[in-house]
Order: structure tokens, then sequence, then C-alpha cells
């Protein structure tokens, strides 16, 4: 494998084309994350039901990301990433352009989340094979830091072209679409190794019940966040895209530091301390997002809410990374690895789809403040994590080798 000279460090060839893939899909988590809720709002005209029924068939894919893992799975996970990421590009692409009509922003939506799930448990797996055993979270983390320079950067130019040119979303999502596909690319141009002509679809095993039941519970809170945050920032604090692009600005240049910081964190106090302190912050956020405008006046409710949605999207990414390191300790071979988390992440989908739809609905009853019993959902949701996390142990045979 060739290696390359960068700066001071000597890196392999694979290596830099997987970082620089992760640094273009973070031109397109930024796209995403930054403009979605707007566009729909703001561009479609989306109420909160459908904005609600839209995350069923968005999420859709991340239960069959199984099977889908599985028909790709005589690619390996190199060219699967490549596969998935040059789908899901083409369809952010179309939902970019798609005119106002909820089916059409279903279909593109899909196709969009069917790439980028097809890519999910595969970026850890692949993360992890280039991280020297007893520095998996520190890996991670500087893996991650790559991302969010990425995230940092795009962030400030959308700032610029939504706030001084006024860009149509449209613009901003096929700079999103083009760096996905881009990302594709990158994985292409990496050497696949050789091929392996049998391997797991999925890893279901009784040993790994409590990481599916963390993955499951951690993310059903999480998309619960993930889908009403920024909605609630948007339509109750009536805040412009340009306001979340601040927040995500300011999230991702704590993340730089942040990151490495919770990697090290794992490696030094194990996965079960770290999962306790996320759950009980991302509690405390949920509660913070719930109350903020009842406690406080509506400009210091903001910027409690601004503040819990850096702490929960902080927080949930290290919650991610703990429960990748964790399966990585706990599996019986490392063939298993994108399997188990592959299956996680399916059955983490089985809540994840319904949740937003009974969120929506009691967000809907009541306009004003249903939006209060949906982030109590989230509380509750989090003390459960806190108790699932207590539970968390490594195999010795792991813990000492790792």
């Amino acid at each position: 494998m060739k290696d390359i000279q960068v700066g001071k460090m000597v890196i392999t060839q694979d290596f830099l084309f997987f970082l620089i893939a992760t640094a273009l899909l973070g031109i397109t988590q930024a796209v995403e994350s930054t403009s979605f809720a707007n566009r729909l709002a703001e561009d479609l005209g989306f109420t909160t039901r459908q904005r609600t029924l839209l995350e069923f068939p968005r999420e859709l894919p991340g239960l069959l990301i199984v099977f889908v893992i599985g028909m790709l799975s005589f690619l390996g996970d190199i060219r699967s990433a490549a596969v998935g990421n040059i789908f899901g590009g083409f369809g952010l692409l179309a939902f970019g352009f798609v005119p106002s009509g909820f089916w059409a922003v279903v279909i593109t939506m899909m196709l969009y989340s069917l790439g980028q799930h097809v890519y999910f448990p595969l970026q850890s797996a692949i993360s992890m094979t280039f991280a020297r055993d007893g520095n998996l979270g520190r890996r991670l983390g500087e893996i991650q830091s790559v991302n969010t320079a990425m995230l940092i950067i795009t962030a400030a130019v959308l700032y610029v072209l939504y706030s001084f040119v006024g860009i149509p979303f449209k613009v901003a999502f096929t700079m999103g679409a083009i760096a996905m596909i881009a990302a594709g690319v990158m994985f292409l141009m990496m050497n696949p190794g050789p091929p392996k002509t049998k391997k797991s679809r999925f890893v279901i095993k009784k040993k790994y019940t409590l990481f599916y039941l963390v993955a499951v519970f951690f993310g059903s809170r999480r998309q619960i966040t993930m889908t009403f945050v920024v909605w609630l920032i948007v339509t109750i604090y009536e805040q412009p895209a340009s306001t979340i692009v601040i927040l995500f600005f300011i999230t991702n240049v704590i993340g730089v530091f942040f990151r490495p910081y919770i990697g090290m964190h794992i490696d030094r106090h194990g996965e079960r301390a770290t999962l306790i302190l996320e759950g009980t912050l991302l509690t405390l956020s949920c509660f913070g997002l719930a109350f903020a405008k009842v406690l406080f006046s509506r400009p210091v409710a903001l910027i409690v809410v601004s503040a819990c949605y850096v702490i929960d999207n902080l927080f949930s990414v290290g919650a991610q990374m703990s429960r990748t390191t964790y399966i990585k300790k706990l599996v019986d071979s490392q063939d298993e690895v994108s399997g188990a988390l592959a299956f996680g992440l399916s059955l983490d989908h089985i809540l994840s789809m319904t949740m937003p739809i009974i969120a929506g609905v009691v967000w809907d009853w009541n306009a004003d403040t249903g939006y209060i019993y949906v982030f109590l959902g989230g509380v509750v949701l989090s003390l459960i994590c806190v108790a699932l996390s207590t539970r968390v142990r490594i195999p010795e045979r792991q813990a000492v080798s790792s």
C-alpha cells in the first residue's frame, strides 16, 4: 500500500482518499443540517404534520439497510460505500430541484436517505481499519475532526451565500450533492482489498443484545431531536436559515476540539462512563428544549434552546463513537463489525421511524405548546439510555488487548 508524506506525517494513500471523502461528506452534512428544515418550511410550505409524516419514508431505508448491505456485501465495505454515496448524491440533487409536492419530496428524500444509510454502518467499520489497537477512540476522533473542519468551512460559506448573496436553496443542495458524489469517487479510488466470497449480511447474537438496545434507545432519542430541534427554532422561534447556519458553525468549531477529547475519554475511561455522561447531558438538553420558553423571556429562551442544540449535536456524535468502539471490542471476529452495526442501525429505525410520527401528532394536537411534550419524551428516552449505559461492560480479553 503506497505511503504519502503529508507535512510531517506519513499516511497510506487509501487513508488520504478516505480523509478526502470524509471532508467532502462534511459539505453534504452541512448543507442538509442547515437547509433541510428551512427549505421544507420556506420553499415548500410544509406544515408540522407534513414534516412529521415525511420522517417515516425518510427513515425507512434505515430499517431495510441490513438487507441492502447484504445485497452489496459481495462488493466489500469500500465499494459499497462508493455505491451508497454516488446514489445518495443524485437523490439529494433531485431534492434540491423538486417543486412543491409531498410525494415528490418523499421520493427524492428516500433516494438520498438510502445512499446515506448504506454508508452509515460502513463509515465506522472502514474508519477502524485505519486505527491501531488501543487508539480506536483517538483515531475516530481524528477522522471526525477532518469532517468537522469541512463542516465549519461550509457553514461559513453558506452563511455568506444566504445572508449577503441570497442564493436559492437549490444552489446549496447542488453543492452538497456534488460533494457526496465526489466522495463516492474517492472510495472507488481506494484499494478494496482481497475479495471476500463469504460475509455475513448481518450479525445477530445474544451476547450483543445490550449493544442493540443501546443503539435503539440512543438512536430513538436522537431521532426526536434531529427531527424537531431545528423545526422548533424555525417555527416556534421564527428563525431564518442563517441562524441555523450560525448554530451549526458554532457547534462544529467546538467539535474540532471536542470530538478528539471524547475519543481520548473513551480510550481512558471506557465506553460505560462516556455513555453515562452523554446520556445525562442529553437528558438536561431535552429538558431545556421543553421548558426554555416557559421559564425565560423569548431572547433568553432562544439562547437556551440554541445551547441545547449545540449540546445535543456534540454529545450525540460522542454517543455514536462510544457505541462504535463498544461493538468493536465486543465482537468475536472483526468481520462482524459492519454486520453488527448494520443490524443495530436497522433495529434503531424500528422505533425512530415511528417515534417522530407519534411526536408530531402530539405537537400538532396543540401547535403552541405541543413541542413541550415532544421533548419530555426525549427526556424519558435519555434516562433509559443512562440506565442501559450503566450495564455496559467490556470483556476482559478485549479490555486487556485494546
